[in-house]
């Protein structure tokens, strides 16, 4: 029987981690449910999650450990659920200890008046990986808020444009209709690679300093001194993001984030259950109008006044809501360049939104539709 106490703050926070890591269904869930609590006397816990392509390793420290050395294999969203709700603060403590009951292995939590059992799952199975040398590390500012200004505009379900592409100069992320770009300098990258870093920017720090660094097919990330992380790197090619890079525009406005992004999101909620949406941007004599359609419903027009900017004459940009809303919501500044081609319907869209971000979102068009 082991016995550890913790810190209730400190737990919470590895385990929060640890379950965004963990996979909730597929093939993964199959293989790597749960997540693991290595306990040895003496030393901090360790925390293991994994998805299969995002190895997590965590360094924890205790107030007390008694008993054997050990391994705890937890369910991932039930545990995490009742850690993160303790109450945390000084003097906050929960304990875990395992313990036999019939033919299965129980956790049992307490912290104050709140008590848990967890059965346990078989962490002979479960997949296995060894802490990295720090010392083959170089370092990186903002890699993680880098990555998240970016991976909203991954796909959801098709490698490698489910991950973030890192050349050495930009991170990028695309799903073939809207492409995000940022600067984020990696003078040491000894090439081009592409990362499952949706899951990845989600559990670093979004400023400041990490180390990365490679081994065979897997990036090493350092977010802190007590977490470890490896990464898969996609084999597959990722598409040639240069061409959109140098894409020149005839027109330009600037305009006002968060007002211009709440005209956005009137004419994107009116659309109702349309599975199928279709937002409709007229830009010409100093305004960009939008206006959004249903049937059962009726339509919604609205106006965003740009004076003395896009005095020629009105023409319509169509796109689905999500892609032009999703570009400027992640811009980092408050106000924004708008770069099109005055006429032109059929011709994609970019972003300026300060800070090295930029964007390109193209046109809605009905043959598209289905596929967007």
């Amino acid at each position: 029987m082991t016995k550890v106490v913790f810190e209730t703050a400190t737990l919470a926070d590895a385990v929060k981690k640890a379950e965004k890591i963990a996979p909730s269904k597929g093939q993964a869930f199959d293989m790597a449910a749960g997540f693991v609590l290595e306990v040895t006397p003496g030393l901090p816990v360790v925390v293991r999650s994994t998805n299969l392509e995002i190895f997590s390793m965590e360094w924890i420290e205790t107030l007390e450990t008694d008993g054997e050395k050990t391994s705890w294999r937890v369910p991932a969203g039930l545990f995490a659920q009742v850690v993160t709700s303790l109450p945390i603060g000084s003097g906050k403590t929960v304990t875990l200890e395992d313990q036999i009951v019939g033919f299965s292995s129980q956790l049992h939590l307490t912290s104050g008046r709140t008590k848990a059992k967890f059965n346990m799952l078989d962490v002979s199975h479960y997949p296995h990986w060894t802490a990295f040398d720090p010392d083959s590390l170089f370092k990186v500012n903002d890699f993680g808020g880098r990555m998240a200004l970016v991976e909203w505009a991954t796909d959801k379900s098709l490698p490698p444009l489910t991950g973030v592409h890192l050349d050495g100069e930009f991170a990028f992320g695309t799903d073939r209709f809207r492409l995000a770009a940022t600067e984020l300098p990696i003078p040491d990258l000894p090439h081009p690679i592409t990362i499952p870093a949706k899951i990845l920017s989600q559990v670093m720090k979004q400023i400041g300093e990490v180390q990365i660094g490679f081994e065979g097919t897997q990036l090493l990330v350092m977010p802190d001194e007590y977490t470890q992380l490896r990464s898969v790197i996609f084999a597959e090619q990722y598409p040639n993001m240069t061409r959109a890079l140098s894409m020149k525009f005839d027109t330009s406005v600037r305009i006002k984030k968060e007002p211009f992004l709440e005209i956005l999101n009137r004419a994107s909620n009116f659309a109702g259950g349309d599975r199928i949406p279709h937002l409709k941007m007229f830009i010409g004599k100093e305004e960009i109008a939008v206006m959004m359609t249903n049937d059962e419903v009726g339509l919604l027009g609205d106006v965003y006044e740009i004076p003395g900017q896009a005095e020629h004459g009105r023409f319509t940009i169509g796109f689905t809501p999500r892609n032009i809303i999703e570009s400027v919501a992640n811009a980092p500044s408050a106000e924004l360049t708008l770069h099109y081609n005055e006429g032109n319907s059929t011709s994609m869209v970019h972003i300026d939104g300060g800070s090295g971000y930029k964007t390109w979102v193209m046109p809605r068009s009905e043959k598209r539709a289905e596929e967007q």
